[in-house]
């Protein structure tokens, strides 16, 4: 029968603790890659989708803008049959309308670009 010493004891335990700490280090390792990769994954995700939803709204803002100008040429027939003091107030109107319109949609390119940063 093979007797162990000390030493022998001492060597094994050793070098069970060195390859313990060898394959925790080629784990962590191995841990960083795949959060480096997925990383890169998701920005490269998330950019196409700020890029998707960026032409989706210059489309619908084409779109609005498009709609916009039938309903003002619209507006200015209905506007131009109106007695003055009442064409006045419709004139006042839109142009209030308008503003309000141009501050949402500098809200919402704001916003957009506080997504993007």
């Amino acid at each position: 029968m093979t007797e162990f010493t000390i030493d022998d004891i001492s060597k094994t335990l050793k070098d069970s603790l060195y390859v313990t700490i060898g394959l925790g280090v080629i784990a962590f390792q191995k841990a960083q890659v795949q959060r480096q990769e997925l990383r890169k994954q998701v920005e490269g995700n998330l950019a196409g989708t700020r890029s998707l939803v960026s032409d989706s709204i210059k489309t619908v803002q084409e779109r609005l803008e498009a709609v916009e100008g039938r309903i003002d040429t619209v507006l200015d027939d209905v506007e131009q049959q109106l007695p003055e003091q009442a064409r006045s107030v419709m004139r006042q109107a839109r142009d209030v309308a308008k503003d309000t319109r141009t501050q949402l949609v500098d809200l919402v390119e704001r916003s957009v670009e506080t997504a993007d940063a």
